[in-house]
C-alpha cells in the first residue's frame, strides 16, 4: 500500500502514537506523519505510506489553518495550559484592541518558539532541555502568517483562525499576543483544519479507519502522491520500463507521452497501466529529456 491517508488525530496521543497505530493497522514498515501536532491539540495529520515516505519532504511544504482557543490573564513556560500557569493580570481586554494587534502579527515576522517544543538545540529535542531547566525558550524563528482572525471572544477565552506556512507555532503567536496586550495568554485548544489540501472535513479517525480495514475498503482513504503534486506525468513504453529500474534515464523514443510543455521541472513516470515506476527532472536541449530522480520499486 502505498500513499497518503488523511487522519483526524485527536487529542491526548502524540503524533507518534498514531504513526504507530497506522503502521500495525495496515501492516506496513515505512509510514510517517507530515508534521507534528502537539499531544494537546487535534485534527488533520496527513501519514505517508510505502514510497509515499519518500516524497514527505514535498508533500509538507505547503500552507496550514488552525483554529486554536486561547485564555487571557496568564502565562506559561510552555505557552499553552499544559503546563503550570502564572498569574499576569486581571485586565479585562478590548475585542478591538486585541484584533489590532493580531493583524500586527502577520506577515513575516520572528517569533519565539516555546521551550516545550520538538525544535533542536544541538541534536536535542527542546522539551528535554526545558525540563531541566537548561533552557526558558528555544530561541526565535522567522514565521510566514498569512492572517489572524479573531472569530469569537467572550473574556478571558477567545478563538482565532490562523492561516500561515510551514513551521508556525500558534502558541508563539498567542504568547507574542497576550504580551503585546500586556496581560499574558496562553493557547487552551488547537486544532489543524486544514494542511495543504487535506481539510478536517475529509479526514478519518482512526476508529474509521479500523472499519475500513475490516470491510476492505481502506483504499478508499489513500491519495496517490502523484494526485497531491502538479508536477508533469510521463507515460513510458513497456520496453522502457526494465531499462528504468535499472535506473537509466530513457531517450524521447522510450515515451507514449511526454508533456514536455507542462510548467516545473519535475514530473512522475508512469507505466501504461497508471503505475508510478519513477520520478524525472526536466533536461533541457537532450535527447534524454527527463533524468531520472527517484525509482520507485514495488
Amino acid at each position: 500500500m502505498n500513499g497518503v491517508i488523511n487522519v483526524y488525530k485527536e487529542s491526548g496521543v502524540t503524533s507518534f502514537d498514531v504513526v504507530a497505530k497506522i503502521r500495525r493497522l495496515l501492516n506496513v514498515s515505512k509510514c510517517g506523519h507530515l508534521g507534528t501536532l502537539d499531544p494537546m491539540a487535534e485534527g488533520v495529520l496527513p501519514i505517508c505510506i510505502g514510497y509515499a515516505t519518500r516524497f514527505s519532504d514535498y508533500i509538507s511544504s505547503v500552507d496550514k489553518e488552525y483554529v486554536a482557543e486561547f485564555m487571557l490573564g496568564v502565562k506559561s513556560a510552555s505557552y499553552d495550559n499544559t503546563s503550570e500557569l502564572e498569574k499576569v493580570s486581571d485586565m479585562v481586554v478590548e475585542k478591538s484592541q486585541i484584533e489590532s494587534v493580531l493583524l500586527e502579527l502577520t506577515g513575516k515576522i520572528s517569533l519565539t518558539v516555546p521551550a516545550y517544543s520538538a525544535k533542536k538545540i544541538n541534536g536535542v529535542r527542546a522539551y528535554k532541555l526545558a525540563r531541566k531547566g537548561e533552557i526558558e525558550d528555544a530561541g526565535s524563528r522567522e514565521m510566514v502568517i498569512y492572517s489572524n482572525t479573531l472569530i469569537n471572544y467572550e473574556y478571558p477565552y477567545g478563538v482565532i483562525r490562523v492561516s500561515c506556512g510551514k513551521g508556525t507555532y500558534i502558541r508563539s503567536i498567542i504568547n507574542t499576543m497576550g504580551e503585546r496586550l500586556g496581560c499574558g495568554a496562553v493557547m487552551s485548544g488547537l486544532i489543524r483544519s486544514a494542511n495543504g489540501i487535506f481539510s478536517s472535513q475529509k479526514s478519518f479517525k482512526l476508529s474509521q479507519l479500523e472499519s475500513m480495514v475490516e470491510y476492505g475498503s481502506i483504499q478508499q482513504a489513500v491519495t496517490p502522491v502523484y494526485e497531491l503534486l502538479d508536477w508533469g506525468r510521463a507515460v513510458i513504453k513497456d520496453s522502457a520500463v526494465k531499462q528504468i529500474k535499472h535506473g537509466i534515464s530513457p531517450d524521447h523514443s522510450a515515451y507514449i507521452n511526454l508533456p514536455i510543455e507542462h510548467t516545473g521541472d519535475n514530473f512522475f513516470i508512469m507505466d501504461n497501466k497508471s503505475n508510478l515506476i519513477a520520478v524525472a527532472e526536466r533536461i533541457e536541449n537532450s535527447s534524454f529529456p527527463l533524468k531520472l530522480k527517484m525509482v520507485i520499486n514495488i
